[in-house]
């Protein structure tokens, strides 16, 4: 199958950043066939990059409802974005194996201007997400595989509804990582999430109600605890079912999350782990307190975004097997395809890029050697 203009710059952009010289890809034919009902935009603000589009705002401007942009690894942010219309954002990883580690960066990403219900965004480098807008619906949104550090939600229980937050790496050093405030039916599920604030009073989830999941993520908190030995993890949440994490405690004087307004909560088999004393044990029931999780690599003293730590679960680990499901605690439960370098699950990516002649004439072959895996669903 001979790949369109449109297709064949959607295999550069996610493959390889071509910024000198014009490679013809005639493969993937099967992906293009999947893509074809939409059409497929490229974003690099590289220098030189010749690219569609260098303002990925620009882009989104220009696309059509569901339609795909796909925004290339850079040293240059892309700054904020308004989505005014259901589109598919897809970075190629916040810590990429190749580009020499760089991502796709967006600063706030607000979804305050249109009804933009059904957008995705995945494999990107992202500060803020606001899903706060009372006149505009956005229902659906789906946030996979990004590095982000706030979420926030709706004031209404009409706006903003059915939002699945998987995958991710979320780390925001103030308070209120994920608010979904009153928007209904969120899951937050296979996540890791550290706090890296040490004060006692700076929660990292704020108002989730009983219609949102938490489950299968493992989170990572360095706050100290306060006189009690307390700390404030969750706040002014109500009636949330809480399943199947790891939580992890790295300051001093630790012994319960019971700090914040909270209401009904309910824990059913989680672990928690303090590196530093002993927890109080978490009420509910199913959960394992004061047990080490047995990641395979894990050093609790680094940041959880490393790829030197591996959160599969050893054998014999109190951990293995002990969900709600029967399947382990934590991002790998019941194979959910976690990337530690946030590729989108839906895509190949690649693991190898040689070039063998980088120095050529006019008209002459460029030899290259790629290798990349399939994507994460397959």
């Amino acid at each position: 199958m001979k790949l369109s203009n449109k297709h064949r710059n959607l295999v550069n952009a996610h493959l390889f950043d071509l910024k000198k010289c014009i490679i013809t890809f005639t493969f993937l034919s099967g992906l293009c066939c999947i893509l074809s009902a939409q059409s497929v935009y490229v974003v690099d603000n590289n220098q030189g990059s010749g690219a569609e589009f260098t303002s990925l705002q620009a882009a989104i401007d220009a696309a059509a409802a569901n339609d795909i942009i796909y925004v290339q690894p850079s040293p240059n942010g892309y700054g904020n974005i308004n989505m005014t219309k259901p589109i598919t954002i897809y970075g190629l990883g916040h810590i990429p194996e190749l580009n020499a580690g760089q991502y796709a960066s967006v600063s706030n990403i607000f979804f305050r201007s249109a009804n933009a219900s059904g957008s995705k965004l995945s494999g990107l480098y992202i500060n803020n997400i606001y899903l706060d807008n009372t006149t505009y619906t956005n229902h659906d949104v789906v946030i996979t595989n990004n590095r982000v550090a706030y979420i926030v939600g709706n004031s209404t229980t009409t706006q903003a509804n059915n939002v699945v937050i998987s995958g991710n790496y979320i780390r925001n050093a103030n308070f209120n990582a994920i608010d979904p405030y009153n928007s209904q039916n969120w899951i937050v599920s296979n996540n890791i999430i550290e706090q890296p604030n040490t004060s006692a009073t700076w929660g990292s989830f704020n108002r989730f109600n009983s219609s949102i999941i938490f489950n299968n993520n493992i989170v990572l908190t360095r706050q100290n605890g306060n006189g009690s030995g307390a700390i404030q993890l969750f706040a002014n949440c109500s009636g949330t079912q809480i399943t199947n994490n790891i939580f992890l405690f790295k300051g001093t004087s630790v012994s319960n999350f019971n700090l914040g307004s909270n209401n009904a909560l309910s824990f059913q088999n989680n672990l928690t782990y303090n590196y530093n004393g002993t927890l109080d044990v978490l009420s509910g029931s199913g959960n394992i307190d004061n047990a080490d999780p047995q990641f395979v690599a894990f050093n609790s003293n680094a940041s959880l975004n490393t790829t030197a730590s591996d959160y599969h679960i050893q054998t014999g680990s109190p951990a293995e097997n002990a969900g709600t499901d029967g399947n382990d605690l934590g991002v790998y439960n019941g194979g959910f395809p976690f990337s530690p370098r946030g590729y989108p699950t839906e895509l190949p990516y690649l693991t190898d890029f040689v070039i063998f002649n980088n120095i050529i004439t006019p008209g002459s072959t460029l030899n290259v050697n790629i290798k990349a895996n399939a994507n994460l669903n397959n």
